[in-house]
């Protein structure tokens, strides 16, 4: 096989497989991509068994055929050649040669057929949602979903859509974020999705397909699998086949103590906060005073840190604890220029979310901080 593509484009299709090709394997072939040139398309192929990218591309095929090789290597050969083209061959005993301007690679590959294949999933239902609106729910939720793989059912997010209605939901068992929103400009209904769990490496993935927030994605469930397609690309995610927890039982039904504060100044105070924590500590105790807002982290290992800020507040005083790295990253989450603090004294969890509105919420429950 022989093919010339664009340098940069070539760059930038191999980096998009690294988050998905798997580093840590006993097989072989699961840390190389598939490169498969006919006509003048080149397409480009990642799975980890779990995950698989379809991607297309422009190219001068002199010589069809295909190749598999380790991603990671190509990427840091193609990311330090110089010169706007790219030419790729393999030859006898799956040897590939690469050049661009003076630079020449040869590196070893592993031939297509030993390669997983990637299911089109052409006949799942499919609806289109705009590109924003999906970067939107995922920014809102990514960061609450657990990083503990042996817990599967929280090890991802929860998406369910009824209409033209769609809600996200992550949590790790000690914060919950959820996102509720119409789909813009959407002339369909049907197409419902009762609850999935779509994986956070997944998720992952889909936030990079939809990143530039620029145009529409086809979304495509069924069989297990959820499917992302955008302009030339695909990409295939596996679902968690697990229950998820009643996540509405978490949700106040009482009303907290609500401070309405500006996000920059908050997000500088936590921030300052957030400099006393470590691995074995990280709280932050906020106390409530008339017209000011107290925020104290003491560390024993590290110092103490505190700040006031003024607010209007008028009802009595009291405190709570929370780690500072969830409240920071769900107040980072919204775009507003305000934010809502709902505080609850006696063990009651906080919630962050958008002034007067209820399409978004960040619930955190508290700690326990012993000065």
């Amino acid at each position: 096989m022989e093919f010339t593509v664009d340098r940069n484009v070539f760059q930038e299709a191999v980096q998009r497989t690294l988050g998905i090709v798997e580093r840590k394997t006993t097989i072989p072939i699961l840390n190389n991509i598939l490169i498969k040139v006919e006509d003048r398309s080149l397409r480009i192929v990642a799975t980890d068994r779990e995950i698989g990218l379809i991607s297309d591309y422009g190219a001068e095929v002199a010589e069809p055929g295909e190749i598999t090789v380790n991603a990671k290597k190509l990427h840091e050969m193609v990311r330090e050649m110089e010169g706007e083209r790219v030419f790729f061959s393999s030859g006898k005993n799956n040897q590939v040669r690469i050049v661009s301007s003076k630079a020449e690679f040869r590196i070893p590959g592993i031939q297509a057929d030993d390669f997983p294949e990637v299911h089109q999933e052409d006949d799942v239902p499919f609806f289109t949602m705009p590109c924003r609106f999906l970067k939107n729910m995922i920014r809102k939720t990514f960061y609450a979903a657990s990083t503990d793989e042996t817990r599967s059912s929280l090890n991802g997010a929860f998406f369910k859509k009824d209409g033209v209605n769609c809600e996200m939901v992550a949590t790790d068992g000690h914060r919950l974020s959820l996102v509720r929103g119409n789909i813009p400009d959407a002339n369909e209904e049907g197409n419902n999705v009762e609850g999935i769990i779509i994986p956070r490496k997944g998720l992952n993935e889909i936030r990079k397909m939809v990143e530039d927030g620029d145009g529409t994605v086809e979304v495509g469930i069924g069989g297990h699998v959820c499917v992302i397609k955008k302009q030339d690309s695909m990409l295939r995610v596996s679902l968690v086949d697990a229950v998820y927890p009643e996540y509405n039982r978490v949700i106040p039904k009482d009303r907290g103590i609500e401070i309405v504060i500006e996000k920059k100044r908050i997000m500088q105070s936590l921030r300052r906060m957030g400099v006393m924590a470590n691995e074995l500590f990280s709280g932050v105790i906020i106390t409530l005073l008339e017209g000011i807002i107290k925020l104290n982290s003491t560390n024993p290992d590290v110092g103490e840190a505190n700040e006031e800020i003024a607010v209007d507040y008028r009802d009595g005083t009291f405190s709570v604890g929370y780690n500072v790295r969830y409240l920071i990253e769900a107040i980072d989450s919204i775009d507003d220029e305000m934010v809502s603090l709902e505080l609850r004294s006696g063990g009651g969890a906080g919630v962050v979310k958008i002034p007067g509105n209820d399409s978004f919420m960040s619930i955190i429950m508290p700690i326990t901080i012993v000065k």
